[in-house]
């Protein structure tokens, strides 16, 4: 029996872990489409959910001391962690109404991160109460046992923590990897609601069995599975009724896929980021990507006639393939982190296979060709973002030198400003020109008058005399004082909200 009630007892601290590290990564999976997913905003969030980790940790703590009988103890512990179901189910509902308040009011992406992590915070701060409380439990069961090897209240705080914690990492691995890309956001939201329910119920079901001199009031444990009880409900209709697209998932992305016509033609786009940025646009009937820049980049590679290609980021692979149907002779390589990219673009954008002359490779695009330094490809186009912004470990000075050593001809796709005072821009600008030198080359989409300066644009880099470019020295929004990025100094990361 001891045993038994012990397992019961870990279990519950198992699917606590798993259940609120899993809605966190639901939170920040689903907050992206507002505020994005950079380290920052995760490393907010993350802040956010450690402290009320701790809020919690320390709270039951108290509790517990004014605690003298198990079934107190297990009763208490039953009615947080319906609490937590019942907070975590109402912060899934307002979350999004919340994110579009506070960005349409609030420029700043860190305070609507700091909201997130506060509003998920309640839930996770009454769960972790729910440790110390089952923790005292067991103290305070087994004090007058015959055998009471387990009475050691460390051995047993150590015990509960330390699979808490395991859930904890169950939750914020499997998450990302399995239940996101196989069962997508909405099916894990009600698996996580559940799991806390289903430790509420344990919790308080262990407590209404135990055995103890004390009378049983029927309203205590009935209200605990009342509160688990509503959280499943509220979950439940919250998804039914939810018309929010949250995307095709993978385990790295969330990707939106939207039809449209262009010129009279049916075209499709993708974006990781809908409402702000397209990633890759495609005419279905011509086999062309609809992007101006996919368009330069195209007769780029016409005026230059390749035989290997690279293309470090695949969005929607409409560029290359553009290139692979138009030029079968061509090998073509499309390195991109999320593996699960191919699936969703031949299912639900390309509506074809990928061309047999695109070879894919799952993998960080750097990463990949630091471990294959003498991998040479005859043209590169660098297309990497996150959101709107680019991969910053693709622009510093030893990753383009590197890539200077990979391919002879490299053009680049960024969002930028073309004027002096945006940080974020100057500093791509001063990277290119610092390693490609007198090779280095700009294209911005419109003659940089006054006002197009200020608006964010898609910017092309080359080092070469790609089409319609000029000499990046020589346009007057070039500020050569900006200090340059490196892999020490992670300059990007310093302007990427003040300046976006």
């Amino acid at each position: 029996m001891q045993k038994k009630v012990l397992g019961i007892c870990l279990a519950i601290a198992l699917l606590e872990g798993f259940a609120g590290l899993g809605i966190e990564i639901y939170a920040i999976r689903i907050s992206a489409t507002y505020i994005g997913s950079s380290i920052s905003i995760t490393g907010v969030i993350l802040a956010m959910v450690l402290i009320a980790i701790a809020v919690g940790y320390w709270y039951g703590g108290r509790l517990s001391q004014d605690i003298h009988t198990p079934r107190q103890a297990l009763l208490k512990a039953g009615y947080v962690l319906s609490l937590s179901a019942i907070s975590h189910a109402i912060a899934c509902i307002i979350q999004l109404p919340l994110l579009a308040a506070m960005t349409a009011s609030i420029d700043s992406p860190i305070i609507a991160a700091i909201g997130v992590g506060l509003l998920f915070g309640v839930g996770l701060a009454f769960g972790s109460t729910a440790i110390p409380l089952i923790t005292q439990f067991l103290s305070l069961k087994y004090e007058n046992a015959d055998d009471n090897n387990n009475v050691d209240a460390g051995k047993n705080a150590g015990m509960m923590v330390a699979i808490t914690t395991v859930g904890s990492v169950l939750g914020s691995t499997l998450t990302p990897i399995l239940l996101l890309p196989y069962i997508g956001l909405m099916s894990s939201l009600a698996l996580f609601i559940a799991a806390l329910a289903i430790s509420a119920y344990l919790c308080t079901r262990l407590a209404i069995q135990v055995q103890n001199d004390e009378p049983l009031s029927l309203s205590t444990h009935r209200m605990n599975y009342s509160l688990a009880l509503a959280a499943v409900a509220v979950t439940f209709i919250f998804i039914v009724l939810n018309k929010v697209d949250t995307g095709y998932q993978t385990a790295t992305n969330a990707w939106f896929i939207k039809q449209t016509v262009i010129d009279d033609q049916l075209a499709v786009t993708i974006t990781d980021k809908p409402g702000q940025t397209t990633s890759s646009c495609w005419i279905y009937l011509s086999k062309q990507n609809c992007h101006w820049y996919g368009k330069i980049t195209v007769e780029a590679i016409e005026q230059i006639e390749p035989k290997s290609l690279v293309f470090l980021g695949g969005a929607g692979m409409g560029t290359p393939s553009e290139v692979a149907h138009h030029n079968p002779d061509m090998a073509l390589t499309v390195i991109d982190i999320d593996k699960g990219l191919p699936d969703i673009v031949e299912a639900h954008f390309l509506k074809a296979p990928i061309a047999e002359n695109i070879t894919f490779i799952g993998d960080d695009a750097r990463g990949y060709l630091t471990r294959h330094r003498d991998a040479s490809y005859d043209f590169m186009l660098i297309d990497a973002f996150q959101g709107r912004h680019v991969a910053g470990n693709l622009y510093t000075l030893e990753a383009l030198t590197q890539f200077k050593n990979n391919s002879s001809y490299i053009m680049a796709n960024m969002i930028g400003k073309a004027n002096a005072e945006h940080g974020y821009s100057q500093t791509l600008f001063n990277n290119w020109h610092e390693v490609f030198g007198d090779d280095a080359y700009i294209l911005t989409k419109t003659t940089p008058n006054k006002r197009n300066r200020d608006e964010i644009q898609n910017i092309m880099l080359c080092n070469f005399e790609c089409p319609g470019s000029v000499r990046l020295a020589q346009v007057n929004f070039f500020n050569r004082t900006q200090p340059l990025h490196t892999d020490d100094v992670p300059r990007l990361d310093r302007y990427y909200y003040r300046a976006m």
